[in-house]
């Protein structure tokens, strides 16, 4: 039985990653497949779709994913979606859509704040697909819970109305064990944000409202201890985690006080300064008290912070943002334990950061080469032994 496995992908100064369960369910964090990358024969560009169709499963010939989530939609968040993900009736899937490699998105996770403003074509094509969906269970049509339907609503309403289908929606402190539509007993996703208040203030952008998750992992469904907590944040900003700080610790339970814990980070905005403060720098450099707590809570000297982003410089560039990179190596007090995608493992050839969850936490697992290409090795024997992170 293989390992649950996290993979980031390198893609510039954008997100993309993938959970793949033990069972072999798959979940895509956000996507940025630049067209260039599709079939790219240069090192520096990573072909994201390739590796995502190898990893990924297919039914009747069709790639598809269990669960796709959009943490919010911006360009960099949402690139590639219209052309390499299937819109409509998942019974009209044709051959021009196989040959075109479309992925079937079994259940999509939709936040309402991506209603607020299109602001791209993807970002668009994710919305309409999203009320496709939401309009079938509006209807109670009888195919409404098909793979390739199957729709949840993440965080609260602002000016569009989704009342009428609570049923579907998962709130900031729920904790989701069904993926689509199968029960886990060993992974689960404790929803931090978006709240209402994320779009109360003139001061905030749409990165404020991103869906903030930490994806929790068990060696064992009887197991009191997670293995392994990772925790997506989009792009959301100092603002948003200020909130969530704040209203985490109220919750006053032992399993949601550990949901504030963390092993792996992914550096929220391409490790851009608005984690910790407002931009530009120079008028902002003290990071706030309430970043530097949610940091605070790693729980081992080996925590992990990964930057998905370009490779980062002692420039002006933000992001990525140098002294962003140089808070989040004090705050893990090892600058090995920092990492960036766009120089992992070299920046002449970078692959993605994969994580093996073993049931003694995450491992960088051993790359193999297989005539040229690097991949896990991953596996039941993974399980039984602690994995020298790298």
């Amino acid at each position: 039985m293989r390992n649950p496995e996290i993979k980031y992908y390198p893609v510039g100064n954008g997100d993309q990653s993938l959970i793949t369960l033990t069972d072999g369910t798959t979940i895509i964090v956000d996507c940025n497949i630049r067209q260039a990358s599709i079939g790219s024969k240069d090192s520096k560009v990573y072909d994201v779709k390739k590796d995502l169709l190898k990893s990924i499963g297919k039914r009747e010939g069709n790639p598809y994913v269990d669960v796709f989530i959009l943490t919010h939609g911006d360009c960099d968040h949402c690139r590639g979606f219209e052309g390499n993900f299937y819109q409509g009736d998942p019974k009209k899937y044709s051959n021009e859509d196989k040959k075109a490699d479309k992925i079937i998105i079994d259940e999509m996770w939709f936040s309402p704040m991506i209603a607020e403003e299109h602001t791209n074509d993807d970002e668009d094509a994710y919305q309409q697909e999203a009320e496709r969906r939401l309009e079938l269970h509006r209807k109670k049509h009888a195919d409404k819970d098909l793979a390739g339907n199957r729709i949840k609503i993440i965080g609260y309403d602002a000016n569009k109305d989704y009342q009428d289908l609570n049923h579907l929606r998962a709130t900031p402190g729920s904790i989701v064990t069904k993926f689509n539509s199968k029960e886990q007993n060993k992974f689960s996703v404790f929803i931090h944000s978006p709240f209402k208040e994320h779009l109360e203030s003139a001061e905030k952008d749409k990165n404020s409202t991103s869906i903030v998750f930490q994806a929790r992992f068990k060696g064992a469904a009887t197991d009191s201890r997670f293995s392994c907590l990772a925790m997506f944040g989009g792009d959301s900003d100092h603002y948003s985690w200020d909130i969530i700080l704040q209203k985490t610790k109220k919750y006053g339970n032992d399993s949601k006080e550990k949901a504030l814990d963390w092993d792996l980070f992914l550096a929220p905005h391409h490790c851009s300064w608005s984690f910790f403060n407002n931009r530009p720098y120079s008028e902002n450099s003290d990071p706030k008290d309430h970043s530097k707590e949610v940091l605070k809570y790693k729980r081992s000297a080996n925590a992990k912070v990964i930057s998905s982003s370009k490779k980062i410089l002692d420039d002006d560039d933000n992001p990525p943002h140098y002294p962003a990179k140089q808070q989040y190596i004090a705050s893990l007090g090892n600058a090995s334990n920092f990492l960036n995608t766009a120089i992992d493992p070299k920046e002449s050839g970078p692959e993605p950061i994969i994580f093996d969850i073993t049931p003694n936490g995450p491992a960088r697992p051993p790359k193999i080469n297989n005539g040229g290409a690097i991949g896990s090795a991953g596996g039941a024997g993974a399980a039984s032994t602690v994995i020298k992170q790298g």
